[in-house]
């Protein structure tokens, strides 16, 4: 699906700490930044799940090669809700990434998941519905010796007892600047219906600044006609890179989050069955 550019549809989360370094910065001073937030909830289950359960997790790494030259400041912030009953799901990944000076490079990482396990009954439907965010956004001031790269992704798939995928879901945006790779993509199995409510995929002048935001809301319907146990498991990440003199690598998108999701399932599973 081809995605529009719309500059007026964006809104970039900035963190209250990462405005005021932003304002501090002097006039000509070279900069950097990059942010980046994955945000998904579920709704409507037809049935309540027999256990739920969440994880979060961050990670940030700042490098000043040559003391005194530059500063780096990250932020990493994640949370996750997977609630009973009433049964619902609320969970948010966000990372940042400010560079000023020379010869600095800078990483944030956060990452949410949630992850519910449903005993439906033989001619039975089960059903829910979703809405997902991604919200992405990248400057420089010097294409010839700065990098910032922004990267969010987030899935959710239906297994069965053995871990089968029986449907999936995936949004992936990420922007590099400057330089090729950037992308920004839904993609599902033929059983998850979705819609685009919102999106925008901007390059301003020059291409030191870029902006990719996509909003989307779907649901999942599917009659069961043998009892069935089935595992709903979604993650999301978000990343951020800012460097001078140092070039990022782009992401290979799905990859990291497919395995993730099957690798979160996997030892869930193992630990029910115990």
């Amino acid at each position: 699906m081809n995605i529009t550019q719309n500059a007026s549809k964006t809104a970039v989360v900035i963190s209250s700490g990462i405005i005021s370094l932003l304002t501090a910065v002097l006039p000509g001073e070279a900069a950097t930044f990059a942010t980046s937030t994955s945000a998904f909830s579920f709704g409507n289950f037809s049935q309540t799940p027999v256990s739920v359960s969440t994880s979060t997790d961050t990670d940030t790494s700042a490098v000043v090669i040559t003391a005194g030259e530059g500063r780096v400041i990250n932020d990493a912030q994640a949370s996750a809700l997977f609630n009973q009953d009433p049964t619902f799901s609320l969970n948010r990944a966000i990372s940042e990434s400010f560079g000023e000076g020379s010869n600095y490079l800078g990483f944030a990482e956060s990452q949410a998941s949630v992850l519910g396990q449903f005993e439906i009954l033989a001619d039975t439907t089960f059903n829910f519905a979703f809405a997902g965010l991604l919200d992405i956004f990248t400057s420089i001031d010097d294409a010839d010796s700065e990098q910032a790269q922004a990267t969010a992704g987030i899935t959710f798939a239906l297994l069965d007892e053995t871990a089968n995928v029986l449907s999936s879901f995936e949004l992936f945006g990420n922007l590099n600047t400057p330089g090729d790779g950037d992308s920004l993509f839904v993609e599902s199995t033929a059983n998850v219906d979705w819609t685009i409510d919102e999106d925008a995929f901007f390059s301003g002048p020059d291409e030191l600044e870029e902006i990719a935001f996509l909003q989307v809301s779907g649901s999942y319907s599917e009659r069961f006609t043998a009892p069935s146990r089935l595992t709903l498991v979604e993650v999301k990440t978000s990343e951020t890179f800012v460097s001078q003199k140092t070039v990022a690598q782009t992401p290979e998108p799905g990859i990291v989050l497919a395995l993730l999701s099957l690798s979160g399932v996997a030892f869930s599973l193992k630990k029910t069955k115990a």
